[in-house]
């Protein structure tokens, strides 16, 4: 069951936040089972002065990081826009530096948008992403407790110009999909949402292109995948397709929404996965 979360006008940060986190484990806070994940999108520094500076973002993403340190879920995904400008090393440096300050014992995970490789990424912006976040640092896969979390590289999707690399993630992501049991929670995580409102929406800059979700959602239905966290889109959108959930988290940087910069906190218990999004101020 997903957990909607208003904020109240006024209503203090550190006693909100509490509430929120408080509201996830009300049903079921005893059973071992039970774990927290932090899904954090597009802090993307640089982005509120069209790179002039990022102050604004800095504040937002510390205050993030801050609560993530009170939370303590069992890891963090970032998936994508980390910045602006992906060749801007002082933007680059400043996102490092305060993701740094997660506490060392939580794990952190990478999946990039088109911000940090460029809409149609070459062989150099690859090498260049590689030489700043580390080899590798585009994808993930792992199993933890009783669920399986993959993160892949969608913006390689969304360019016509990556095709020999698109076509070598798929294979690894089916690789890695029949790696998982079925019968287990199976969460994705990836910069473009495959589509925001339903499966049949025409194409933007915001979603994926029709043949490409068709070809991937044959995979994840064939291999039980549950949810698919995205971000990009800088506003919230929930949607779904032969029951597996697209859910697309606003940014924890600049809006172009209603929604406030902020995160999703997600719960898993006993299979059942709920999520909630949460204000960063």
């Amino acid at each position: 069951m997903k957990q909607k979360i208003i904020q109240l006008k006024n209503f203090p940060k550190r006693l909100f936040l509490l509430v929120c986190i408080g509201i996830l484990f009300l049903n079921s806070y005893a059973q071992q089972d039970s774990f927290l994940i932090v899904q954090i999108s597009d802090p993307q520094f640089g982005f509120f002065t069209n790179n002039a500076d990022f102050e604004k973002e800095t504040e937002l993403y510390a205050e993030a990081v801050r609560q993530i340190n009170q939370i303590k879920p069992d890891f963090v995904v970032i998936t994508g826009d980390f910045v602006n400008n992906s060749k801007d090393t002082l933007q680059i440096n400043e996102f490092k530096r305060i993701t740094a300050c997660i506490d060392k014992r939580i794990p952190v995970y990478l999946s990039p948008g088109n911000h940090d490789l460029s809409n149609n990424p070459s062989k150099q912006d690859f090498e260049w992403y590689y030489s700043m976040y580390g080899k590798g640092a585009d994808r993930f896969s792992f199993r933890h407790k009783n669920a399986h979390f993959i993160g892949f590289n969608s913006v390689i999707i969304k360019s016509d110009e990556s095709r020999i690399e698109e076509r070598k993630q798929f294979k690894w992501l089916k690789k890695e999909l029949k790696k998982a049991n079925s019968s287990d929670p199976i969460l994705l995580f990836t910069h473009y949402p495959f589509f925001m409102e339903n499966f049949s929406e025409k194409e933007t800059y915001s979603n994926q292109q029709m043949p490409k979700r068709i070809q991937y959602f044959e995979l994840f239905e064939k291999y039980g995948v549950d949810a698919i966290f995205a971000g990009h889109l800088h506003n919230n959108a929930e949607a779904s397709h032969n029951q597996i959930l697209v859910i697309t988290t606003n940014a924890a940087g600049k809006p172009l929404g209603n929604a406030q910069p902020g995160y999703r906190l997600i719960k898993i218990t006993n299979r059942q996965i709920e999520h909630s999004y949460i204000p960063i101020l």
